[in-house]
């Protein structure tokens, strides 16, 4: 109602999102902090932290889950880009000297879900977009054995954009809506 022109193109996470943002080839990006470039202007948009997930019909799924027998089981891990960056989990536990089983690797939360579903395998993925995915596929949430560190989802720009009346707009909306949630 408010801009019926604006259109939108979402696209993968790039190996160099700091080169897009320089080039001005992205309008936006948004990811965690952590992975975000130092030399442009960002607002963060929440907070999350990471669960585990499983098929409830998953046998070899107990009812806690130890450290032990999370890194012996069958994983599905999210990487990013091309270069399969090690996300923010992989990280903490590579942090710790610590390694899991993974099968399989997707470029994409939202590719886990159909991927646990009727498996054995397990997955961590962040807790709103479980929520969010809870309704179309069974998933059972369990609570990681060692808590991972919270992190800030969050919009970043690039520089020459951040006086821009339309940009300045756009970040207005995804502030007001992800203070929403």
């Amino acid at each position: 109602r408010e801009a019926p022109a604006v259109s939108f193109e979402l696209l993968p996470l790039d190996d160099d999102p700091d080169d897009l943002l320089r080039r001005g080839d992205v309008d936006f990006l948004i990811c965690p902090e952590l992975f975000m470039s130092s030399a442009h202007p960002r607002a963060a948009l929440f907070d999350e932290t990471f669960v585990c997930v499983g098929c409830p019909t998953n046998k070899q799924l107990p009812g806690q889950l130890t450290f032990e027998r999370y890194v012996t089981m069958k994983h599905i891990a999210f990487r990013l880009g091309r270069a399969q960056m090690p996300s923010i989990e992989e990280r903490f536990l590579l942090e710790h000297g610590l390694k899991r089983r993974v099968e399989i690797i997707v470029q994409a939360f939202s590719m886990i879900p159909p991927m646990v579903s009727c498996t054995s395998r397990i997955a961590t993925m962040p807790l709103r977009l479980v929520q969010r995915f809870k309704n179309t596929f069974p998933l059972r949430i369990i609570e990681l054995p060692r808590p991972l560190p919270t992190f800030t989802e969050a919009v970043q720009w690039p520089t020459l954009h951040n006086s821009d009346p339309a940009s300045t707009w756009m970040r207005q909306i995804m502030l007001q809506e992800a203070s929403r949630m």
